[in-house]
Formats: structure tokens, C-alpha cells, sequence
């Protein structure tokens, strides 16, 4: 298996770049991305590449989980 070239863990992120709107990002196990609402994909060397920039990445907490009703 290839070595993830980012330390980010999978999970969905609010991310900004140059200044645009925030956007939502989904990270994959595998350390690729997809962003929100689209079919685009970001290669896990190009997420490497937005994190050496500086650009911002913030973990968006998951919504707790229901419990089944009795």
C-alpha cells in the first residue's frame, strides 16, 4: 500500500483557497478528496500540495448518531 502523502485523516473539512467562499471537502481512507456536491476528485498529492501552501483545513465534527428506538 502507498504511503498517504498527508497527515490529514478522513473525514469531511471546510477548506478555503486564495480567499475564495469555504467549501466542503470529503477525505478518503484511501487520502484522496471529493468535494461537495460535486464529481470532482483531488489526488491525495494535490491535498499534500494545498496543506504545504498553507491552506486551511477544519474537521467538521459528524452528527451524533441516533439511537434506535425501543
Amino acid at each position: 500500500m502507498e504511503k498517504i502523502p498527508h497527515d490529514i485523516k478522513a473525514g469531511y473539512y471546510w477548506y478555503t483557497i486564495d480567499g475564495d467562499p469555504p467549501t466542503i471537502m470529503h477525505v478518503h481512507d484511501n487520502g484522496t478528496g471529493t468535494l461537495m456536491g460535486t464529481d470532482f476528485k483531488v489526488a491525495a498529492i494535490d491535498i499534500a500540495g494545498m496543506v504545504q501552501k498553507g491552506e486551511t483545513f477544519i474537521w467538521i465534527e459528524p452528527p451524533p448518531v441516533a439511537e434506535k428506538a425501543l
